[in-house]
């Protein structure tokens, strides 16, 4: 099926159709959905209530027509197209590559709610996980329209760290895409990507993922991220076995004590490692 390409001229056409011939329940749903302006789950609050907002997107679903959804995810309201674009999603929609082409350009965010918590997010990641909980995890690495998603999200210039996280545990990449992870991993010193080369491509990007991660080591305050990323990062770093790697671990360790909320595992690691710990117990004031 071919996709659906709008010019200007017909875009202003449809959107007459829109407002003037079709019923107004549909514009009713669309008004409803701008007054509550929350992109709702199914369950909100702590008895886990049907949301008025999921109601009208279940009507939306219902009611328009796949051009009308194409109008409606160019809505600047950006809970509107989003709604717009989980329709699609539930109509199996074949091109909800270049809605996500958008959607992940234009970086609109909406407030959220789903069970007890109130949150905001990009609309490019409610459309991505939208999508992926349909498929569900058994076909993640083999579906078209994932690939073409993660694909988008790995060449973006500034892909939310959410997606780049998903789009790297999805499938193992050839090129050109391993190419752009390696960017990612050592010009902007993404963390997820920097772990990607580790576990798949270290043969070819070793010396550049230990001074990546050593990198990633020096900038991070883990007291923010907490133990697990720190432990992760230093796990990592061991296996290299060599003295620029185990100095670095020790400075970093010296300077950023969070890890002494672990601090039985980290100290562990470190003495299976043959790493001497008696300066690292030294407290610095």
């Amino acid at each position: 099926m071919k996709p659906i390409k709008y010019t200007v001229f017909s875009i202003i056409l449809l959107n007459a159709i829109f407002l003037n011939g079709q019923p107004k329940k549909l514009t009713d749903i669309v008004d409803s959905i701008v007054k509550i302006n929350e992109l709702q789950e199914e369950h909100i609050g702590m008895e886990g209530r049907e949301s008025e907002n999921y109601k009208n997107f279940k009507l939306l679903k219902e009611i328009a027509s796949i051009e009308e959804l194409m109008l409606l995810v160019e809505n600047k309201n950006a809970v509107v197209a989003c709604y717009a674009s989980w329709a699609l999603v539930e109509k199996s929609y074949p091109n909800l590559m270049e809605i996500f082409r958008k959607f992940i350009l234009q970086d609109k965010i909406v407030q959220t709610y789903s069970g007890c918590i109130k949150s905001q997010y990009y609309i490019s990641c409610e459309l991505y996980f939208r999508y992926l909980n349909k498929i569900g995890d058994f076909k993640k690495s083999t579906d078209k329209i994932l690939y073409q998603f993660d694909s988008i999200t790995l060449f973006s210039p500034k892909p939310h760290r959410m997606l780049i996280n998903a789009a790297l545990q999805n499938r193992v990449y050839q090129q050109p895409c391993v190419t752009q992870i390696s960017k990612l991993a050592f010009e902007q010193c993404n963390k997820e990507a920097i772990f990607y080369l580790s576990k798949w491509n270290k043969e070819d990007y070793s010396k550049n993922i230990k001074d990546a991660i050593i990198q990633y080591l020096n900038q991070t305050t883990f007291k923010t991220l907490g133990t697990k990323e720190y432990y992760a990062a230093l796990q990592e770093l061991i296996k290299y076995k060599d003295y620029e790697v185990n100095k670095a671990i020790i400075f970093k360790m010296k300077n950023d004590r969070s890890w002494e909320k672990s601090k039985v595992g980290f100290l562990n690691l470190l003495k299976s490692n043959n790493i001497d710990i008696s300066e690292i117990e030294k407290k610095t004031y």
